[in-house]
C-alpha cells in the first residue's frame, strides 16, 4: 500500500501559492528472496533457487555496466547512476567521496510499468503529520574525511548518518531509538555519535549479523510513541 500524506511545503512563502505538498511512502517491501517465490509461483518450470540465482546474475551485470557508466535498460526501465554536487570554478572536476560530490542512481519507469501501475495503484491518505511526529528523508553514511555517501552497502563499524525532522528520542527508554529489521528480527541501536533534532548518527553494530535490514526510528512527542519510517534498505557485509 502506498501511504499518502500532505505536508507543509517549507520552500513555498507565496501565499498565493498552493501552500501544501503530498509525500508517500511503502508500507511493505517486496524483499529477494519474495520475488523469487512470487516468480516461481507464477512459472513452475523454474524453481525459486533457478530465479534467485538469475537474479544473482542480472545484479552482476548491471552493476558492471552501471559502473561503466552506462543507461541499463531493463524490462520495465532503464537505471543510470547520476553524479551530483558543487564546486567553485568551472575548471573544477569531480571527485567522488570529496565534499558534496556524491553518487546517486535515477530509475525511469518505461510507458508499460507506468500505465499498468497507474490502473492499479493501491493507495490510502493518511491523516497530516503533527508537529511533533518525525520523519527520516533520508540515509547516508559517513566516509572517513566525515563526507557523506549515498552506498548504503556498509561494513561494521560504519556510520548510518539520518536525515529529518523531529529526530529526538529518549535513548534510556528501549522502545525508542533507532531500529534495523529483517526478516531475522529487530535490533536497537543502542551506540550514538550524535543525537540531533534533524541529524542522528550511529555506528552499525558489531555484533550484527550480514543481511539487509529496513530502517526506522521511534520515538515519544507526546503520550503515544510515534514510528518514522524509510524505503532505503542498508546492506551488511
Amino acid at each position: 500500500m502506498l501511504n499518502i500524506k500532505t505536508i507543509k511545503n517549507v520552500l513555498v512563502t507565496d501565499e498565493t501559492k498552493d501552500g501544501f505538498c503530498f509525500r508517500s511512502s511503502c508500507s511493505q517491501t517486496l524483499s529477494q528472496s519474495q520475488l523469487a517465490s512470487e516468480m516461481a509461483d507464477w512459472n513452475s518450470s523454474f524453481t525459486e533457487a533457478d530465479y534467485l540465482g538469475m537474479l544473482s546474475v542480472m545484479e552482476t551485470i548491471v552493476t558492471k555496466y552501471l559502473a561503466k557508466g552506462y543507461n541499463v535498460t531493463l524490462p520495465f526501465g532503464s537505471l543510470r547512476a547520476n553524479a551530483t554536487g558543487t564546486c567553485a570554478n568551472i575548471q573544477d572536476g569531480f571527485t567522488l567521496g570529496t565534499g558534496n560530490h556524491t553518487l546517486g542512481f535515477l530509475f525511469n519507469a518505461n510507458e508499460t510499468l507506468s500505465k499498468n501501475v497507474r490502473s492499479k495503484l493501491e493507495y490510502k491518505q493518511l491523516p497530516p503529520d503533527s508537529t511533533g511526529e518525525a520523519k527520516i528523508y533520508r540515509i547516508t553514511t559517513l566516509n572517513s574525511d566525515a563526507s557523506e555517501s549515498t552506498n548504503l552497502s556498509v561494513s561494521k563499524g560504519k556510520t548510518l548518518r539520518l536525515h529529518g525532522r523531529n529526530l529526538t528520542f529518549d535513548i534510556t527508554d528501549e522502545n525508542q531509538g533507532v531500529f534495523l529489521e529483517n526478516e531475522s528480527g529487530l535490533t536497537r541501536l543502542s551506540v550514538y555519535n550524535r543525537r540531533g533534532t534533524n541529524v542522528v548518527d550511529s555506528p552499525v553494530p558489531g555484533e550484527l549479523a550480514a543481511g539487509s535490514y529496513s530502517v526506522s526510528i521511534v520515538t515519544k512527542p507526546g503520550k503515544a510513541y510515534f514510528t518514522a519510517n524509510i524505503d532505503s534498505v542498508v546492506t551488511v557485509a
